[in-house]
């Protein structure tokens, strides 16, 4: 039998092993023995030609080769789901479905703009929302998952028009009682005096690469002691900690209060711009509208907004 040959079924045995990294737990949640589960992953690999999982003591671990495979098993069973999914939406034909992407680190206001955009020339709009990391949202436009995505700060893509839709800084938190509460708003240098509670990379490589290279350029040296991806995690690190905290206003705004205050830091370099983004080959009229209505209604509440298009051609006046 080939690889070609594999089933939906056989990946997500795969993905549920990889997810409980245990035989037993794995063979329950999909509802079979552990000895037929034992079987059936040795049958897979056979027929892959590929050692997935190997044991460990902490139970079963992926090989190098599993991880890779694992990255692509997950797209394939989304994509299998969201096909059987429109083929059962399609029977309703006076439905329009668009995919909207949205950075986890937005507010709650934004997710409702996103959801509350109408559309005369689709009575019936469905808006599917996910979220998940800039970089993730930005993948999925251009492999057409979704059609549109709410991003922060995305780096230049030729494939990838965007509107930018705002413009924030980032805020610092810690307790009232640090040595900075007393201060308005802060510089590079007040931060760079305390230890660090500061964002994964894989949130946002560019951004955290852009502060990083802007410590060094102003002769700075970053002292993160801990690296966190969501801000509910920061009040329980910072408690009896002289150690700030790096995180967007919508993070801050969660936190702040119970003994913790977030400021400002102002630095022209470092900004954490919302775009609106889209496929610039995608030549949907729906799309076309959606994003019309989004912009107009972000700009009666903003003033106008600044266009990026795709490098090659010319940027909007």
């Amino acid at each position: 039998m080939m690889p070609s040959q594999t089933r939906i079924r056989d990946i997500e045995l795969l993905l549920v092993l990889s997810e409980e990294e245990n035989m037993t737990r794995a063979a329950s949640r999909v509802g079979i023995s552990e000895p037929a589960f034992s079987k059936q992953l040795r049958k897979l690999e056979q027929r892959l030609q590929l050692k997935l999982f190997e044991r460990a003591n902490a139970g079963m671990v992926l090989t190098t080769s599993g991880r890779a495979f694992i990255t692509h098993a997950y797209d394939c069973f989304h994509a299998f789901h969201r096909a059987v999914n429109d083929g059962h939406d399609s029977q309703f034909v006076d439905i329009y479905k668009l995919r909207i992407g949205a950075s986890s680190y937005l507010s709650n206001h934004w997710l409702e703009c996103l959801q509350s955009v109408e559309i005369r020339s689709r009575r019936k709009l469905c808006i599917e929302l996910v979220t998940g990391f800039t970089f993730d949202m930005l993948a999925r436009i251009q492999t057409r998952e979704i059609e549109v995505a709410l991003v922060t700060s995305p780096p230049a893509n030729a494939a990838i028009t965007t509107v930018r839709i705002s413009n924030d800084v980032f805020m610092i938190v810690m307790p009232k009682e640090h040595p900075l509460a007393a201060m308005k708003s802060l510089q590079l240098r007040d931060v760079a005096d305390f230890p660090w509670v500061f964002f994964e990379r894989r949130v946002h490589p560019s951004l955290h690469d852009k502060v990083l290279r802007q410590m060094q350029s102003n002769n700075l040296h970053p002292r993160i002691r801990h690296y966190v991806t969501q801000a509910d995690q920061v009040p329980v690190i910072l408690r009896g900690e002289s150690a700030v905290a790096w995180l967007t206003p919508a993070g801050a705004e969660r936190i702040v209060g119970d003994g913790l205050i977030a400021l400002p830091l102002n630095d022209p370099e470092i900004r954490l711009e919302i775009h609106l983004a889209t496929l610039a080959a995608n030549k949907s009229r729906v799309l076309s509208e959606y994003v019309r209505k989004f912009v107009k209604r972000v700009e009666e509440d903003r003033g106008p907004m600044q266009l990026r298009l795709p490098i090659g051609q010319t940027e909007a006046a």
